[in-house]
């Protein structure tokens, strides 16, 4: 029996193998195959890249993004930061300020820092060319030129006295007339409505009884507080307060120049106006006073 298995399979099973092994050879090393069995492997390989990359944008779509600080940049670069981001920006506001060039930004919203949705609109606020335009208060019950001097700083609008005229029926300090671009303006004038540029300086003419003279405070050294305390308590006013970059607190500030200088023995007229420039921390030379 053995021996007949063994001829079995050398005479007939073995040849077949063979030649079902050549066939199987011939069959996958063929053109045909190859090229077919090329593009079944580049077809998986295409479908698998796709798939992944389905996964990644599935999986960040959403993802919130960190919002940049646009603030002190200008419109054009607050656009381009936003685009890389893939945010929008609109302008929902604009305003004017002194001493610096439009389109600005002044705030945002978003807040900086925070997070967003992709694709989110970024409303800014910027800086404009032209400032606005206020509507001077009127003179009617408001002739005593400190009083309305305040008013107008509310507004954005500088004052200083042009001239001091003798009066002996009104009191100190009687706003008489103003002069706006070097033209002379009437109470009825602003009665009708007259509305001015913000930061525009207004010259008043004002009356006086007598010329009461105060001596000239050294200010400088001394904190704003201070100084104001000293300035108000003798009878005059404190004109054009500049600040340095360090300031941030304006009562704690020091004065580091006053306009007039100070002279030992120097007199003002009562009213008078003194400039001051002002810095956060105590300038060389003072003592902290």
């Amino acid at each position: 029996m053995k021996e007949k298995l063994i001829q079995w399979w050398n005479e007939a099973a073995l040849p077949r193998l063979k030649r079902a092994w050549q066939e199987f050879y011939l069959f996958i090393s063929s053109m045909f195959f190859l090229k077919n069995f090329g593009a079944m492997l580049g077809t998986i390989v295409l479908l698998l890249v796709l798939i992944f990359w389905w996964l990644k944008c599935y999986t960040h779509h959403g993802e919130s993004l960190q919002v940049h600080d646009y603030t002190g940049m200008t419109l054009e670069e607050a656009i381009e930061k936003a685009r890389s981001r893939s945010f929008r920006i609109q302008v929902n506001d604009s305003t004017w300020q002194e001493g610096k060039p439009a389109n600005i930004v002044l705030e945002q919203s978003p807040e900086p820092y925070s997070r967003v949705k992709e694709n989110r609109t970024i409303y800014l606020k910027v800086t404009k060319k032209i400032p606005e335009t206020v509507l001077l208060p009127t003179l009617v019950g408001n002739y005593d030129y400190n009083q309305y001097s305040k008013k107008l700083k509310r507004k954005g609008i500088k004052t200083v006295v042009k001239e001091r005229v003798w009066d002996n029926k009104q009191a100190p300090g009687t706003i008489l007339y103003f002069y706006y671009n070097d033209e002379k303006i009437t109470e009825n004038e602003v009665s009708e409505g007259l509305r001015i540029p913000k930061s525009t300086t207004l010259e008043f003419v004002i009356t006086e009884r007598g010329i009461d003279r105060v001596n000239l405070p050294n200010l400088v050294c001394r904190r704003f507080s201070e100084a104001e305390f000293l300035v108000t308590g003798q009878g005059l006013t404190l004109g054009e307060i500049q600040e340095d970059a360090t300031v941030s607190d304006r009562a704690n500030a020091y004065v580091i120049s006053q306009t007039p200088a100070y002279q030992p023995g120097q007199t003002l007229r009562v009213g008078e106006q003194i400039s001051v420039v002002l810095t956060q921390y105590p300038p060389v030379g003072c003592d902290g006073q």
